[in-house]
């Protein structure tokens, strides 16, 4: 018997090293990159950071297609499956594609069905591998307009497919480059979608937009469970010290991230400027109290933000109370002092609730 591996083993290990070989230096320079662009940099300094992000990360997918083409020409290439966040991981997408979209004056958005649901169950870096290769192939062979990627789950009789559907309604670039690399690159995303039980396809009609297509085979989960433990990141509008503390204390020992605001006017602005999963809202403060506060924040402009669900805290019994946080916009009341069970229960309802209206309204990341 001969001890001889085969030669299509040797072409994959061969390629496999190599791309280890750059895959380790790539990483570092990508996560110094991140580590930089986080620091306080003047303007043209940022432009170089994000240049350096841009140019690695194109080098990294080109490393991956080699890798994968070998692999693919050898019947080697395996799938590796796992349950992830599909809107979290388009967003990602999206962000790493943003700087060459914006280099050819291209608007980049998001759209995704409200349905999608939060998770499935895929290769995630082989999907990801392939809607950025038809991103990319569309935004290098455009300029000067929009290009807009969809994306939502069918079902049949079969099971359910995930299609991302990617639509360039821009002028053609005459500086794109139309050689083999570019044909490569399409030929890999079509090879791994079906790998994964899908296809892709590219469709190029003179004087109307260029659609690329990739479909994917997908499993959601059975359920989602209201009471499975979610950690979630909450606003507590409280000006008093003492309830403050009081309620970080509870917080943290129910495993959620918490921000504070001392008053109306501060509470306003956090939800301006980040995102929450809820807010804690008292509903007496200085400068602007919870009631107002309440309306101001359904009154954004940010629909994500004027949607974010508003909890009233207080200790005021009155029977005309939960009409009126209701009128003030709120979506229900909690009593003080705390039921630690109750605020429990209320956060953990609360956060398929946030996520799915929040999905029905991202846009553009």
């Amino acid at each position: 018997m001969s001890d001889k591996m085969p030669q299509s083993a040797n072409n994959a290990n061969h390629t496999e090293s190599i791309s280890r070989q750059l895959r380790t230096p790539l990483t570092d320079i990508l996560g110094m990159a991140h580590l930089l662009n986080d620091t306080v940099l003047e303007t043209d300094q940022q432009e170089y950071v994000r240049a350096i992000m841009r140019a690695s990360h194109e080098l990294l997918v080109s490393v991956d297609n080699n890798l994968d083409l070998v692999q693919l020409d050898d019947d080697v290439l395996g799938v590796r499956e796992e349950f992830f966040g599909i809107t979290e991981a388009l967003l990602v997408m999206v962000e790493r594609l943003r700087p060459s979209a914006k280099a050819n004056n291209l608007e980049l958005s998001l759209d995704l069905a409200p349905d999608i649901g939060t998770k499935i169950h895929c290769d995630k870096s082989r999907l990801s591998q392939a809607v950025y290769n038809l991103a990319a192939h569309l935004i290098a062979q455009h300029t000067n307009g929009a290009l807009r990627i969809a994306a939502m789950i069918k079902e049949d009789q079969w099971g359910d497919t995930l299609c991302v559907t990617i639509t360039a309604s821009a002028q053609k670039n005459s500086l794109a480059e139309t050689d083999n690399e570019q044909n490569e690159a399409l030929d890999i995303t079509r090879r791994l979608a079906r790998l994964m039980g899908g296809d892709a396809t590219f469709s190029a009609e003179e004087g109307q937009s260029n659609v690329g297509q990739l479909s994917i085979r997908v499993e959601k989960p059975e359920e989602e469970k209201d009471d499975t433990p979610q950690a979630a990141r909450i606003l507590v509008a409280e000006d008093s010290r003492a309830n403050q503390r009081l309620i970080g204390l509870i917080l943290n020992k129910l495993g959620h991230e918490f921000e504070l605001a001392a008053d109306g006017l501060e509470a306003v602005e956090a939800v301006k400027t980040s995102r929450f999963d809820m807010v804690l809202m008292d509903l007496h403060m200085p400068h602007m109290d919870g009631m107002e506060a309440s309306q101001t924040i359904r009154a954004l402009d940010d629909e994500v933000a004027a949607m974010t669900p508003i909890f009233a805290l207080t200790a005021d019994v009155r029977p005309e109370v939960p009409g009126l946080i209701l009128d003030a916009g709120m979506d229900a009341l909690l009593s003080k002092p705390l039921d630690v069970e109750k605020l429990a229960e209320t956060i953990q309802a609360t956060m398929n609730m946030s996520r799915k209206r929040q999905l029905k309204l991202v846009k553009s990341a």
